[in-house]
């Protein structure tokens, strides 16, 4: 059961006189830290104390519970007593009070203190020294939804401190879409060594979005000995600045945010039939395409498969430089026009938008006795069957003049002997049942790529993608199991 720390009242039945405490690990903190709340209730007998979702309406991210009982003594009797904590944690986005909680002990309520929690922008951290320092830094502090935003968090330790242990958490970066670039980089310069990690963010909505620190834990040697002659840690906790982005809206209606260069090509206008045309586009430049959701064709008469598009990303000067590649294939016993495919641009440089536009191309199929079928576009499908020759079905009727009454007897008799065979067979089947465990998925990845050099292949192939696009296809697999290994 979840319940709304507020104006609630939270009953526990307690045998005996107790208590209720509660208490957080810091009153005053920066925008987008975390504050931990605990809750402490004794007695002699204590239920466990419910879920708790949100503390003063803001939502709690993380929880856990601690019990400890122990006997004392009063008036000479002895009992034990019980104490059960409950830790909640959450992000205050402004200045708030932690209600009163209440308990309800013995017939009578207790009470803890509310305790007020002050989030303070303007504050100094002092969480840095000569020895080290955690640190954030960006690209801009101004950008468009879909534009991406370098965010660096570097770390900074004096070369002749001995760091015993280093835990990091990296931002959760509420708001925005989010992926780390690279590996971490560490290098030295000067005095200090460095470790840099680099994250993408990119906007999801317009408006003033704070961007979540990034925190570390930092062992370093106390100068005491511990147990067993071990080095005994001194703990520091580091804390980033919280910086605030003001992300504006771009203008108008556009597929993708950046600036881009497009190839498109085809590796022949020629074919025979039922051989494959492979159509390659190409995207390259400055943004991110990783949400870019990508181009589709539809054409009649046309078998049409493609390949997950392949997305690389490297920095160039703070700058995010993007390459999105994709593959189409087209098969067809008939000839075919590619047609153009226009992509919108908005440029957040310029505040422009601008299209791009893929070529289009007419295919010739040898020995096709069919003309150029005209290109057909829809947004929300990829591939398309022929189904061009309708065939009419046929009705017959039968009048059976079998009495009723020995239908059923056949039927049963026929039952029976179903159920002895397949009890006395069926379960041996199992045993020479082929063991193939691939995906088809993993089975189009090898199989794809040499489609040109085998016509079982390409039959395969084809089976695969109508299995992936929902059609009642057959696939022997033991025949893609052969396949699959031959060309692995």
């Amino acid at each position: 059961m979840k319940l709304i720390l507020g104006s609630i009242l939270l009953f526990f039945t307690l045998l005996n006189a107790g208590s209720v405490e509660a208490e957080v690990d810091s009153d005053e903190v920066f925008p987008g830290d975390s504050v931990v709340l605990t809750i402490s209730v004794v007695g002699e007998n204590i239920k466990s104390l419910p879920n708790i979702s949100s503390v003063g309406g803001v939502q709690v991210i993380n929880s856990s519970r601690r019990s400890s009982s122990s006997f004392t003594s009063a008036n000479g009797k002895a009992k034990m007593e019980i104490t059960e904590s409950l830790m909640l944690e959450f992000v205050p986005e402004q200045n708030m009070t932690i209600p009163s909680f209440q308990v309800k002990v013995d017939g009578k309520i207790e009470s803890s203190e509310p305790i007020k929690i002050s989030v303070n922008p303007l504050k100094k951290r002092t969480v840095s020294s000569e020895n080290f320092a955690l640190d954030m830094e960006l690209s801009k502090t101004e950008a468009f939804v879909g534009e991406p935003i370098i965010v660096t968090v570097k770390f900074r330790q004096k070369r002749n401190i001995n760091i015993l242990d280093i835990e990091y958490q990296q931002p959760k970066f509420k708001g925005f879409f989010s992926k780390m670039i690279g590996k971490q980089r560490n290098y030295n310069k000067g005095q200090y060594s460095y470790m840099e990690l680099r994250y993408l963010l990119i906007a999801k909505q317009d408006g003033e979005v704070r961007v979540d620190p990034a925190r570390a834990k930092i062992a370093v040697s106390s100068g005491r000995r511990g147990l067993w002659f071990s080095d005994r840690a001194k703990w520091s906790n580091l804390i980033t600045d919280s910086p605030l982005i003001n992300i504006k809206k771009p203008n108008g209606d556009f597929d993708i945010v950046g600036n881009y260069s497009l190839e498109d090509s085809v590796d022949t206008k020629e074919v025979e039939a039922n051989k494959p045309v492979n159509l390659k586009i190409v995207l390259d430049g400055e943004g991110s395409l990783d949400d870019y959701e990508g181009m589709e064709f539809e054409l009649a008469g046309v078998t049409l498969y493609s390949d997950d598009a392949k997305i690389d990303n490297k920095l160039v000067r703070d700058e995010l430089r993007s390459r999105y590649t994709k593959q189409f294939v087209f098969i067809s016993d008939h000839d075919f026009t590619i047609p153009s495919r226009t992509i919108r641009v908005y440029n957040y440089k310029t505040e422009e938008i601008n299209e791009l536009r893929t070529k289009e191309y007419h295919i010739k199929v040898k020995g096709s006795s069919k003309e150029s079928v005209p290109a057909v576009y829809t947004k929300n499908r990829v591939d398309t069957n022929d189904n061009s020759e309708i065939k009419q079905k046929s009705t017959y009727k039968v009048n059976w003049d079998i009495p009723s009454w020995f239908m059923l007897l056949g039927a049963f008799i026929l039952g029976i002997v179903a159920t002895i065979v397949g009890q006395r067979f069926l379960p041996s089947f199992g045993k020479f049942r082929p063991q193939f465990s691939i995906s088809r998925d993993e089975a189009l990845t090898v199989l794809y790529p040499k489609m040109s050099e085998s016509a079982e292949v390409e039959e395969m192939v084809r089976k695969l993608y109508d299995v992936k696009q929902g059609k009642k296809v057959n696939i022997d697999k033991s025949e893609l199991k052969r396949l699959v290994e031959k060309y692995s």
